[in-house]
């Protein structure tokens, strides 16, 4: 490396540690007891919450059976999809690397570690933040990404000693990003061959992880602030189509399954194109109703948040949604439409 090419890149790090020093002296001490937009604490007058007899509860887990058995029904009948060619896989492992990369800077020049509403704070919270912002500097620049994700993974187990394992569990994710990135960045093309046919099945199935515990945490064990984020939004409308019986509190406990059998069905490996496109729609109306409802920094907070979401999201879209690792791997093979020309997974995938 020439003295030349060192000094652009110097500057770089020391303008984006300047920037995150910048950041946590703005950052206030009021979003340190926020979560899902609402304080931690906020309570519900009217709350009540619900028990396994109810017949509301009973009803959905009906439901999230039956939606879990139609993917596994449904996935041993489907003609396997094409596989996006080469370039376009790469060009998607490269945008989910960008998009992770940027909501680790930007998170961490909001005082931040991975979600918005894990505020750092203490020595031990001030060098998890530098060190995000530091991985998510590299992930940018497309530099040493194998040691990246090797930190990011570190990085967590920072975060589950400074937060707990709840919401190391609630973040799984990025461990998901970390692996995947790691195996398709490993030193030598054997390690590669080796393993590359199992990072979009790991991606899947701890992304599924994080999904059903941000369900249960955040929704079902969580419903007096999913309620509280409700009546402050007034996100319910289910009320404005005519359901009046929609209470806040039957829309919170739906949410809830909703969110379950979204992460169930992602561990399980089946109809995860379809499954992922649903949970898509749901993460660009959330975006879109704070738009309308004029929180438009709220609509910044959250579409960062979802960055590595999305890139998830659209790996799981395009690059195939993993053969190794699925349930359906153990259970008679039955598919129909033979006639539709079906296409091996190939090996690098």
């Amino acid at each position: 490396m020439t003295h030349s090419s060192f000094k652009p890149r110097f500057r770089l790090w020391l303008l984006a540690l300047l920037s995150l020093a910048v950041g946590m002296l703005v950052t206030t001490d009021a979003a340190a007891h926020v979560r899902w937009f609402v304080d931690a604490y906020a309570t519900v007058e009217t709350f009540e919450p619900y028990s396994l007899t109810d017949t509301a509860v009973l009803v959905w887990i009906a439901v999230a059976l039956l939606l879990v058995g139609a993917s596994v029904a449904l996935d041993m009948r489907l003609p396997n999809v094409r596989i996006v060619d080469t370039k376009t896989r790469h060009d998607f492992i490269e945008l989910l690397r960008v998009f992770t990369g940027m909501s680790m800077l930007l998170t961490a020049y909001e005082g931040a570690v991975v979600a918005p509403h894990l505020i750092a704070f203490g020595p031990f919270g001030t060098l998890l933040l530098f060190a995000q912002a530091g991985i998510g500097i590299l992930l940018i620049a497309n530099r040493f990404v194998r040691h990246a994700a090797i930190l990011m993974v570190l990085l967590h187990l920072g975060l589950a000693i400074k937060f707990g394992l709840l919401a190391a569990f609630e973040y799984l994710i990025m461990v998901a990003i970390a692996v995947f990135l790691l195996i398709n960045n490993l030193p030598t093309v054997a390690l590669r061959e080796r393993f590359k046919p199992y990072s979009v099945d790991l991606l899947r199935i701890l992304t599924g992880i994080s999904l059903i515990t941000l369900g249960f945490s955040e929704k079902l064990l969580g419903a007096m602030m999913a309620e509280s984020f409700l009546a402050q939004y007034q996100w319910n409308f289910m009320n404005e189509l005519g359901f009046e019986f929609f209470t806040d509190r039957l829309f919170a406990l739906s949410a809830g399954v909703i969110e379950v059998v979204f992460g169930v069905i992602l561990v399980l490996g089946t109809t995860t194109r379809l499954n992922v496109l649903a949970f898509s729609v749901v993460l660009f109306a959330s975006n879109v109703l704070f738009l309308i409802q004029g929180e438009n920094e709220a609509a910044m907070v959250e579409f960062i948040g979802h960055m590595p979401v999305i890139g998830v999201a659209l790996i799981l879209l395009l690059l195939g949604a993993g053969q190794r690792l699925k349930v359906t791997n153990v259970l008679p093979q039955r598919r129909i439409n033979t006639a539709t020309t079906t296409v091996r997974v190939p090996a690098d995938v």
